[in-house]
């Protein structure tokens, strides 16, 4: 027999199978880690998010559901997300064009998962009540796997949010998320596994976002509004709290995560105080 493949029905092109998973990305691939610890790594943060953030909240956007919601999991890495989220009701659909995916046959819903670049995404207009992403805009419009942008960085991250908007039904929610470009320090990118040290941060460097990068970025995509969300739960910081030293050193990252969360401090969401975003954007 031949080797499988899949035609899109709207432009012709040909695509083919990597394993059993329908290889659709057009416009680069993602070279993120091959470290099979660090693979396993990623599967226990997002199931750790998963559980205490993004289920909590998808919960509290559809409290009341018609219909089950479909959800897009932009950037699904490992998977994990899309496995928890169709337990929990919601129809999830995973895609992603990084290495991570080499852990998806594990997945029990294999079938919602897909390679695609988020620039170039394989859906029909507004196909999804929700699209959401942790940590995927700074990784676009940069050289490789790195904090050094290309020159056209800010027109490639517009690509992204358009082509989120695009798949958005009207008065569909999107939810994005990353460290703070406010925030003097960059406790998320740069460290070397099992050092605690952080990477300084210029908010003048655009390799990170603010709350007003994601909502010019939004408006220019055709959403309506851009605001921050509590951020308490998203973080488990599972791999600090496996040493004494991690432990003590993240107390006042944990305090700031908890206290930007509370409705008397949500002012301070997305200020210079907060370490990290969640922001969400409505259609």
């Amino acid at each position: 027999m031949g080797e499988q493949k899949i035609r899109c029905q709207s432009c012709g092109q040909q695509f083919s199978f990597i394993g059993e998973f329908p290889d659709l990305i057009v416009g680069g691939r993602f070279d993120d880690a091959e470290n099979e610890a660090q693979v396993l790594y990623e599967e226990q943060c997002n199931i750790d998010t998963t559980r205490n953030y993004w289920i909590p909240t998808f919960r509290r956007l559809w409290p009341e559901r018609e219909r089950v919601p479909r959800l897009l999991s932009l950037g699904c890495g490992a998977g994990t997300d899309v496995d928890l989220l169709c337990q929990e009701g919601f129809e999830c659909i995973g895609i992603d064009c990084g290495n991570r995916s080499r852990s998806w046959p594990k997945r029990l819903n294999k079938h919602n998962l897909l390679l695609a670049n988020g620039k170039h995404l394989p859906f029909p207009d507004q196909s999804f009540d929700g699209v959401f992403c942790g940590c995927v805009f700074p990784h676009v419009g940069v050289i490789g796997d790195s904090p050094h942008i290309a020159p056209d960085y800010f027109e490639q991250r517009l690509e992204l949010a358009r082509e989120m908007s695009r798949v958005l039904r009207p008065g569909g929610k999107i939810v994005v998320s990353s460290p703070n470009r406010r925030f003097v320090f960059d406790i998320f990118h740069g460290r070397t596994p099992g050092s605690y040290k952080p990477r300084l941060n210029s908010p003048r460097d655009p390799f990170l976002l603010s709350v007003a990068d994601y909502r010019k970025l939004f408006q220019a995509a055709g959403c309506k509004q851009a605001s921050p969300l509590p951020v308490a739960g998203y973080w488990g910081f599972i791999r600090s709290k496996n040493s004494l030293k991690g432990a003590i050193l993240g107390l006042p990252v944990r305090a700031l995560f908890r206290m930007v969360s509370l409705p008397a401090f949500r002012l301070l969401r997305g200020s210079p105080i907060s370490p990290w975003l969640v922001v969400l954007v409505s259609k």
